[in-house]
């Protein structure tokens, strides 16, 4: 009983720990964002039907960004393809909200992603912006963002706005983040210790571990009772049992 108690500890432990792993980072001054970004890609060919195509932000890719009191962005740049994709942060340090922005909260104000459409069998070929305008990742101040998976839909527009090469409303961007960390108007300090902020699904799932190991050593002690009672019952129905 006493190991199991052990293991579950150290499961509830784990369970509460961010690990380390092999995942893209990716490094601005006062923006850190650590995780996979897969871009399902959606246009249109010349049946008016529609094709995919799936796009992940390289490991390599370019860094670059601003870092100012209040706003910052980092932009993600695919020395391969050109896309750039671009996250501009806003921070509401004031007691009441400010835009998109909880009070005492930061977060993503606005997420771009420029891509090219050059495919054989496109309807329309060019330069596409997706973009989206909104609140995205609101966290505490002092706090990083960390969720295991989060995905939504961003639809597209023309670059330059040309009608002759506009996408048609059903072209757009999934975007989809795996394991991501992200932090935003913090020191560039590597001994940094992080505080997280979990997102809404991650959070739920923090809920349920420590009631399934509740659960679990519950189901566990009317196992070994039921266990006893059973094995008393044989001793007494033997003759071996000693009344005290």
């Amino acid at each position: 009983m006493k190991s199991l108690l052990v293991l579950a500890t150290v499961f509830l432990l784990k369970s509460a720990t961010i690990s380390a792993d092999d995942t893209p980072s990716y490094k601005f001054q006062c923006i850190e964002l650590n995780g996979t970004i897969n871009l399902n890609i959606s246009y249109t060919v010349n049946d008016d039907t529609t094709e995919y195509m799936a796009v992940t932000v390289p490991s390599d890719a370019a860094a670059t960004g601003s870092c100012e009191a209040n706003k910052t962005y980092l932009a993600l740049t695919d020395s391969t393809t050109g896309n750039v994709l671009t996250l501009h942060f806003d921070i509401n340090a004031s007691k009441n909200k400010l835009g998109s922005i909880d009070a005492g909260h930061w977060g993503v104000t606005t997420i771009s992603y420029d891509y090219k459409i050059n495919e054989v069998d496109a309807k329309s070929k060019g330069s596409r912006q997706a973009l989206a305008v909104g609140s995205y990742f609101n966290t505490p101040i002092n706090k990083t963002y960390f969720c295991s998976i989060e995905a939504f839909y961003i639809p597209a527009n023309c670059v330059p706005p040309n009608p002759a090469m506009c996408p048609t409303e059903s072209e757009g961007v999934t975007f989809t983040t795996e394991k991501m960390v992200l932090s935003a108007f913090v020191p560039d300090d590597p001994s940094r210790v992080h505080s997280y902020h979990y997102c809404k699904a991650d959070q739920k799932v923090k809920d349920i571990v420590p009631i399934a190991v509740g659960v679990a050593l519950a189901a566990l002690v009317i196992i070994v009772l039921v266990a006893y009672l059973i094995g008393r019952r044989r001793t007494v129905a033997a003759g071996g049992y000693e009344r005290v």
